[in-house]
């Protein structure tokens, strides 16, 4: 009860703080939700969701059991080199990401058992609006400002670790090219889904920043 307590008190303290980490929840939610609908649109995912679906078809195993034991094998290195990004959303993305992701199918699965069935009209919609949820999703994720998920410190690593010598930018490409190729190799699907989220979603996410996310949590 004392930690119980002591939480709570500090909620009351920072409604800034309160607003974050209820944001970071909401965020894995959301990106969870944009995952699937991309998945079932069929023209792929982002590159990380791309290559845990590949494990996932070549492994017999759900989304959500790849993610974490991808998430728990790259924590090591972070955790040996560079452990100040081990922060506390670096565990909620690392543990709970994958199990929503799975939750949200089979949700999906229950209410609509034809998914391959889909009319091409229908994935074109799913694609767009999965694209738009999952740049709101990682905008809130971004500005909550908790820690990231393993996958996205590698690049910030690699950049540290070389020296600036590999800026981040190129890092994460050479990342993304990895984990799309992958999960190409091992059955995912790659597609405009996939480039759109590796390529174009920069600008969407940014005005989610500056205008929506950013204000509505560190409101005063």
């Amino acid at each position: 009860m004392g930690i119980v307590q002591t939480v709570k008190n500090k909620f009351r303290k920072d409604p800034i703080l309160k607003r974050r980490v209820i944001g970071i929840f909401v965020a894995h939610v959301i990106m969870g939700l944009a995952i699937n609908l991309l998945r079932i649109s069929l023209f792929g995912n982002d590159p990380f969701s791309c290559m845990q679906l590949g494990f996932s078809k070549f492994f017999n195993a759900s989304y959500g059991t790849c993610v974490i034991i991808f998430n728990l094998i790259a924590i090591v290195p972070i955790f040996i080199i560079a452990r100040r990004y081990i922060q506390f959303g670096t565990l909620v993305n690392m543990f709970l990401v994958g199990p929503i992701v799975d939750g949200w199918y089979a949700l999906t699965l229950f209410i609509y058992p034809d998914v391959a069935y889909i009319s091409f009209a229908t994935r074109v919609a799913l694609l767009i609006i999965g694209v738009i949820i999952c740049c709101y999703g990682c905008s809130m994720y971004m500005v909550t400002n908790l820690g990231q998920g393993p996958y996205d410190a590698l690049g910030w690593i690699i950049e540290e670790v070389s020296k600036k010598k590999i800026p981040f930018k190129y890092a994460r490409i050479g990342i993304d090219t990895v984990a799309t190729t992958t999960g190409f190799v091992l059955g995912s699907i790659v597609g405009a889904g996939t480039l759109i989220m590796a390529l174009g979603t920069g600008p969407l996410v940014t005005f989610f920043n500056d205008y929506i996310n950013r204000p509505l949590i560190y409101k005063r």
